[in-house]
């Protein structure tokens, strides 16, 4: 049961950082749309947005790996330890 409600606090959390990394997009969007486009503030929007992708991939992957790996007793397995480091480098 433990590990059901971690799962669903994750799940909650990606769900909210997808959420600022549509906020960023559509900031980048908007700005691109103005007659008259703030080039370096919509590239920081965008770098910023680029980052957030990039740990928002990390974090659903390893949700998805622990929901694949690790039972509810289990707190570690070196095949998905394994496969956090490869993904993670």
């Amino acid at each position: 049961m433990l590990h059901s409600v971690h799962m669903k606090d994750t799940k909650k959390e990606l769900v909210h950082h997808l959420s600022r990394l549509e906020g960023q997009l559509a900031s980048v969007k908007k700005e691109l749309l103005r007659e008259d486009t703030d080039c370096e503030k919509a590239s920081q929007t965008l770098k910023a947005a680029s980052r957030s992708f990039a740990t928002f991939r990390m974090s659903f992957v390893t949700c998805f790996l622990e929901t694949k790996f690790l039972t509810a007793k289990q707190t570690s397995d070196s095949t998905y330890t394994s496969l956090l480091q490869v993904i993670n480098s």
